[in-house]
């Protein structure tokens, strides 16, 4: 008899504790749901009748308008005004990268990441071009204009790729005769984001450009010359010319017609500074920069400027070549000795 009240009350015992192990456990559990359910981000937040959910990141456009609402998934019954957003030292809405962001509401702070992307394309608006036999032109001539949401220039050039009706590769070099040719180009914004248009260039004479004043313009013909010149001796990085006609040689120090052979220079010599640099080659560098203007075949008037780039190095007190090059109007090089194999 004592056995059994001993093994009954042991059994009880155990029962009692097994009880106890559960309920503490669903108790915890209760407590963590709490505690995860009270926690701002990814879930709801309750104050009063109002509920906020917080993103763990939103994703914005460059230069987009920022608001307090992008932030969250849910919104219902709160006073904006109460919620305190804090951005980065470092954060610049016009530059793609991932942001910190610190919020606080009703006194409790909270992090969420803002994310910058450049997703959209820019909008290009082309137009014709008509020009003479022979004459030159470049990508920018077709560009009415180009525009982007990061607010920085578009990049022009025609597009590489393109082929013609035989499918094959256009040579936008080849035409120089009188007709009608299909141009592509191609607008890039610097994260990528290519637009590609079409329109026509029309080669066949032209004689409406550089008027006399008071002239029939129906009769005028190129004032200071055609834009033939010697593709032999020179490859222009800037053509100035204007359907074909080229321009006075008063003009060849004009700020304005200089504008781009300058700009094109500083972005070569940024770029040439950083390939150099990549090399690590021992020594000090050294940049020599060229700009000819170039006159057309007659020498009445100025077709653009050509750029000669030429890159040495100095160790030891021995110099050797790095690179020597011409810049065409697509901004790309043409090497005259390339030992290092920089890219075009």
């Amino acid at each position: 008899m004592a056995k059994k009240f001993f093994y009954n009350r042991v059994y009880n015992t155990k029962r009692t504790i097994i009880n106890l192990i559960i309920i503490g456990v669903c108790v915890i559990g209760v407590i963590i749901c709490f505690i995860i359910t009270s926690n701002f981000q990814g879930e709801s937040h309750k104050k009063g009748n109002g509920e906020l959910v917080l993103k763990e990141a939103t994703t914005v456009e460059v230069n987009d308008t920022l608001n307090v609402e992008m932030f969250f998934d849910k919104i219902e019954n709160v006073d904006l005004s109460t919620i305190k957003v804090n951005y980065p030292e470092d954060f610049d809405i016009s530059k793609v990268g991932t942001y910190e962001v610190s919020l606080e509401v009703s006194g409790k702070p909270y992090t969420t990441n803002l994310i910058v992307v450049d997703t959209l394309k820019p909008v290009l608006k082309l137009k014709e071009v008509r020009i003479n036999e022979n004459a030159s032109y470049k990508a920018q001539d077709f560009v009415e204009s180009c525009s982007d949401n990061s607010k920085h220039e578009c990049s022009i050039s025609f597009y590489e790729d393109g082929t013609n009706e035989d499918g094959e590769k256009i040579d936008y070099s080849s035409y120089k005769k009188s007709g009608t040719y299909p141009i592509k180009i191609a607008a890039q914004d610097e994260a990528g984001n290519t637009t590609i248009e079409e329109v026509n260039l029309i080669i066949g004479e032209v004689t409406t450009t550089n008027p006399e004043p008071g002239s029939n313009p129906e009769h005028t013909t190129c004032k200071y010359g055609t834009a033939e010149y010697d593709t032999n001796e020179y490859l222009l990085a800037s053509n100035v010319t204007t359907n074909g006609c080229a321009l006075s040689l008063d003009l060849w120090k004009d700020e304005t017609i200089a504008a781009e052979i300058n700009r094109i220079l500083e972005t070569e010599t940024t770029r040439i500074k950083k390939d150099v640099t990549a090399l690590k080659l021992s020594g000090i560098p050294a940049i020599s920069r060229n700009i000819i203007t170039v006159t057309n075949k007659t020498g009445d008037g100025i077709v653009g400027y050509a750029l000669t780039m030429v890159v040495r190095i100095t160790d030891n007190n021995e110099t050797k070549t790095v690179a020597e090059y011409r810049v065409n109007s697509e901004g790309r090089r043409v090497f005259i000795t390339n030992p290092y194999n920089l890219a075009n």
